[in-house]
């Protein structure tokens, strides 16, 4: 059986307060690159970008999309952006359980593929 020998984290980032809608990109940019240089050979990192609704509103969805497909493009080990937008920010103890919540929901997703992985080869015995 050919296993992936790829670890998934899962990142949680929250626009602070201070950063404008101007400002996101740039601030976003150095977030993921951020994430980038902390990456392992072989890892990839699932972004969760929990983002305010101001910021939302001033961009419009066709560069929003843009500028995350940007993200993953240009940084190999982001393997995707998953966006949420929230009213405010985030505090550390929101971040802290969803970090938590996200690396639960990863653990199951991985532990189902290897119990799939697992079942397709005891059925290729069969045959």
């Amino acid at each position: 059986m050919d296993k992936l020998n790829v670890h998934f984290h899962v990142s949680v980032l929250t626009v602070p307060h201070f950063v404008t809608a101007d400002q996101f990109p740039e601030w976003l940019q150095r977030e993921a690159l951020a994430i980038q240089e902390l990456s392992e050979d072989n890892g990839l990192t699932i972004v969760r970008l929990f983002l305010a609704a101001r910021i939302r509103e001033v961009w419009p969805k066709k560069k929003l999309d843009g500028l995350l497909q940007g993200i993953t493009d240009k940084y190999p080990h982001i393997f995707r952006v998953e966006m949420v937008v929230i009213d405010d920010t985030l505090d550390f103890d929101e971040i802290e359980l969803i970090q938590s919540d996200a690396e639960d929901e990863l653990a199951q997703v991985l532990e189902t593929v290897k119990q799939f992985q697992e079942l397709k080869v005891a059925r290729s015995k069969l045959h």
